[in-house]
């Protein structure tokens, strides 16, 4: 049973009545799973930031989850363009096409939206692990390439398990656009 509105939004207050003192009174609902995630030292990081003078919190929070001895100084003005903001807007903007592809007729702004929203963030995240996997030097090397090649095998696996014991997604792959072959290649 999915959560309803009002218990996330009840869960949310906790989270947020949890925080460090200096921190609750400026994070909205919406950002509190997200600083709440943070290590205590980067809340206290951010906590300083906010005193400073911090406008941004989401961008703070993103880049205290990367690196959470970010300085304040960092956090107040961040580089124009960061090195981690790039592969986002790629991963963000493959992400939207991918959305485009299973459900061709959503308009391409809703999909860009979609990409970019919470709900989405695990699925950024492991195309952003994608992207680094793909990306290595030792990706060639036998034990390197075994190792995760089993990796990526189990976890279709079971995403395969999720969708053949849910009655509703097995009706979303068979009406959508995009492939769905069951793996069977350990049997």
């Amino acid at each position: 049973m999915s959560e309803t509105y009002q218990s996330k939004r009840e869960r949310w207050q906790r989270m947020l009545e949890a925080l460090p003192v200096g921190l609750q009174e400026h994070i909205s609902l919406r950002n509190v799973e997200a600083v709440a995630g943070l290590t205590p030292q980067a809340q206290k990081q951010l906590a300083e930031a906010i005193q400073a003078g911090l406008k941004r919190i989401p961008r703070a929070v993103e880049q205290l989850r990367i690196n959470p001895n970010t300085s304040i100084a960092d956090l107040l003005a961040p580089p124009s363009l960061s090195v981690t903001e790039s592969p986002s807007t790629d991963v963000q903007n493959e992400l939207a096409d991918l959305i485009r592809q299973c459900f061709p007729d959503m308009p391409r702004v809703s999909a860009e939206a979609l990409a970019n929203s919470d709900v989405m963030e695990v699925a950024r995240h492991t195309a952003q692990a994608h992207h680094q996997l793909l990306a290595s030097n030792h990706l060639r090397t036998d034990f390197v390439m075994m190792v995760l090649y089993g990796l990526m095998r189990q976890s279709l696996e079971r995403l395969e398990e999720v969708i053949v014991n849910t009655p509703a997604l097995r009706q979303a792959f068979n009406q959508g656009s995009l492939p769905w072959k069951p793996n069977d290649w350990r049997r």
